[in-house]
């Protein structure tokens, strides 16, 4: 489960997560694709060690070469670490015990750190990775100029290297076909929509990372200000959308609801794609106030423990992984 999930986040009917994101280099170093299996690799990790392992700190280094595949893909499921980290033999991620705050070293920057929390909180969860990126600061001196502002190995995010990104289930919008038009008329607040995963990643369980695309020439408070007021919108129009369709169509709301409610609950065995559409739908009803068969952090959980390498340990194969992802969903709901 994510740790980090909690119960009281904000308008959480429809906003999964925030995630904040801030990407840093080390001055006079180059960058990790340009030092990758060098002596220069454990440079960079010194200053993380000096911010973060120090006595008195509850922080914990993972290399990722101590871990399995299926280890790194459950940290990628969880939105912990990237797939790019997963991949790299000198990567490591730093994290808290509840791992909503974390550093991923070696990835396409030296550091990318993060902070995630749970629902709708923009503002929170900024000030919660800027104060990680002070720690760090007062460790590793950042590549910085004077014009450009931070310097980062990919141009789009030279500037801040700031992405704060919103998590958000819009499955009215997706349902209606108005989601697009609804994105669109933001475009002058330079956002975009992902797919559950990132960028080239699909929209699973009708869920869609909402997050800043111009990282230079703005301040970090504006970019948190644009999402902040982009994601508000898109919370109204999905609610909006919510009445007018359950409004038209109340039967077969409803049907649709309890139809994939009483499928996840008695299902013997279910594969990743069909328990996605079907959390998808109960999670709108939930919404709605149609049904209430757990709390909506447990589903937001749930959503993430029943990918295929969260179940790993409960069978090897395709088959064993769909009777075991049947059991977590019934029990969830027991």
């Amino acid at each position: 489960m994510a740790y980090w999930l909690k119960a009281e986040g904000r308008e959480s009917d429809i906003a999964v997560s925030t995630r904040v994101r801030i990407a840093r280099n080390l001055a006079g170093m180059p960058f990790p694709h340009r030092i990758r299996g060098t002596n220069k690799v454990p440079k960079v990790k010194e200053p993380i060690k000096k911010a973060f392992l120090r006595p008195g700190m509850d922080f914990s280094l993972i290399e990722m070469k101590s871990l399995s595949p299926v280890e790194k893909t459950r940290l990628v499921e969880q939105h912990i670490i990237s797939k790019d980290l997963a991949a790299s033999e000198d990567g490591a991620v730093v994290l808290s015990p509840d791992e909503a705050v974390s550093v991923m070293i070696m990835e396409e920057d030296h550091f990318r750190l993060q902070a995630i929390k749970g629902g709708f909180d923009p503002e929170g969860t900024f000030e919660a990775c800027r104060e990680l990126e002070k720690m760090l600061g007062k460790e590793a001196e950042y590549a910085f100029d004077h014009k450009l502002g931070y310097l980062t190995a990919c141009p789009t995010n030279v500037g801040t290297g700031l992405r704060v990104s919103v998590m958000l289930h819009l499955k009215a919008l997706a349902m209606s076909g108005t989601l697009q038009s609804a994105l669109s008329s933001f475009s002058r607040f330079g956002v975009t929509a992902r797919g559950m995963y990132g960028e080239g990643t699909s929209a699973g369980a009708d869920m869609y990372q909402i997050s800043n695309q111009i990282t230079l020439g703005l301040r970090e408070e504006d970019i948190v200000k644009n999402i902040s007021t982009v994601v508000k919108s898109l919370i109204e129009k999905e609610r909006d959308v919510r009445r007018i369709l359950y409004k038209s169509n109340k039967l077969e709301i409803e049907d649709k609801v309890m139809r994939a409610y009483g499928l996840l609950r008695y299902a013997k065995k279910i594969n990743t794609e069909e328990a996605m559409e079907y959390l998808s739908w109960l999670n709108m009803g939930m919404g709605m106030g149609i049904v209430q068969p757990c709390t909506q952090d447990a589903l937001y959980n749930l959503v993430m423990d029943i990918m295929p390498a969260m179940l790993a340990a409960e069978g090897g194969t395709a088959a064993e992984r769909d009777k075991a992802r049947a059991e977590l969903i019934k029990k969830t709901f027991v």
